[in-house]
């Protein structure tokens, strides 16, 4: 009888041990599925059926559904995801709209595009942290153009003796009598879209910044 019953608990053991295990399209027995199978509250989906998902429910929600469910009961059509009101236009925290002008309206921002800060110590020291991240490197500290990537390299020879100077020719001198009278908006402008030389930076600096630095740059020209 104890030999039986040995048997029987080894038999079970190795039953439960077995259906544990995994493979294939087996996913095996789960001892708490939610914990493995997180649902993420996905906006552009929408599940109606309250009992989808029952399966891996242990939570008691109030309203009794399942895990799965993730329709919103308070929108119209038990949508998540609000469609905006026609012809709005997002705006980012300060209420600016995209900046939408092409590369080749230049002359236009330069004389109608109006940098939305105030020239004050706060803004210009911002400015200058900006300038030094984004802009040193090629215009130099003080905007002459003379920055590291400007000034280029030198390239060594197997023997180590220098060969040749390798340099990045064009880079503006900010402080030059033709860029001394430019706008903020001109400078904005070609912060955003980039202009001959310069790649385009609208994507790495968020517009704020960038009109943080056209302030400083403005300093930099005085």
């Amino acid at each position: 009888m104890r030999c039986l019953s040995t048997l029987f608990v080894a038999f079970s053991a190795a039953a439960l041990l077995t259906s544990c295990g995994a493979g294939g399209d087996n996913q095996g027995t789960e001892y708490a599925p939610n914990m493995y199978h997180s649902v993420a509250y996905e906006p552009y989906s929408q599940i109606v059926d309250e009992e989808a998902g029952r399966w891996v429910t242990s939570i008691e929600y109030p309203n009794g559904h399942a895990e799965f469910f993730n329709s919103n009961l308070y929108n119209p059509y038990h949508m998540n995801m609000r469609e905006p009101a026609p012809h709005t236009v997002s705006r980012n925290k300060q209420g600016w709209l995209p900046y939408r002008l092409g590369k080749d309206s230049l002359a236009y921002a330069a004389a109608n595009v109006k940098n939305p800060l105030d020239s004050s110590a706060a803004v210009i020291a911002d400015g200058k942290v900006l300038y030094e991240t984004y802009c040193d490197h090629c215009h130099g500290a003080k905007g002459k153009g003379d920055g590291k990537v400007a000034a280029g390299g030198v390239k060594i020879d197997v023997n180590g003796e220098e060969k040749e100077r390798s340099t990045y020719n064009g880079v503006a001198n900010l402080t030059s009598d033709a860029l001394k009278g430019v706008s903020e908006g001109h400078i904005f402008h070609v912060i955003t879209m980039g202009k001959g030389l310069m790649w385009a930076h609208g994507s790495q600096i968020s517009p704020e910044d960038r009109w943080k630095i056209a302030k400083y740059v403005k300093t930099l020209q005085k």
